[in-house]
């Protein structure tokens, strides 16, 4: 008979001490990271999303509920990458916005920072949107990687 044992993996009430710092295996889990594609030109993006150019159809969010985005520049110069939310009921890509409370919004460009070299993660909250893309302009395009995955919780 098998006996349940709780691991630190999943859903808690509170807060949960950090308690391994050693080397993680790769069977648990840790993995390279998935690249995404940045077009470009937003008159790139395929409202019919049937492009055989990567990213212009975007990446289906498969429901989840945040985008976790990874961005990095070699130079010690901020770059941006701008995130477009689709939705199969409009039929059309259009820049995603978050709501900041009070009635404000803002448009979801993740930058690279200003460090060369070091990558920053940002996590988005895109709660019903169907599909993302990245948009960035070439002078403005981050050179080292993007790297986006998504989660539940």
């Amino acid at each position: 008979m098998s006996v349940y044992k709780a691991t630190s993996w999943g859903r808690t009430r509170r807060p949960k001490q950090l308690t391994d710092g050693n080397a993680v295996p790769d069977f648990q889990g840790k993995t390279t990271g998935t690249s995404v594609e940045i077009v470009g030109n937003t008159i790139h993006f395929a409202n019919d999303l049937d492009s055989a150019t990567e990213g212009r159809n975007g990446y289906a969010t498969e429901n989840q509920r945040f985008l976790h985005l990874f961005v990095k520049h070699s130079a010690g110069v901020n770059k941006t990458v701008q995130v477009y939310g689709y939705n199969y009921a409009f039929g059309e890509w259009a820049p995603l916005f978050i709501s900041l409370g009070n009635a404000t919004m803002t448009q979801v460009i993740c930058g690279t920072g200003t460090t060369g070299g070091q990558g920053q993660l940002h996590i988005i909250d895109v709660s019903g949107v169907d599909r993302v893309g990245f948009f960035s302009a070439a002078s403005d395009a981050p050179d080292q990687s993007t790297r986006a995955a998504f989660t539940t919780f």
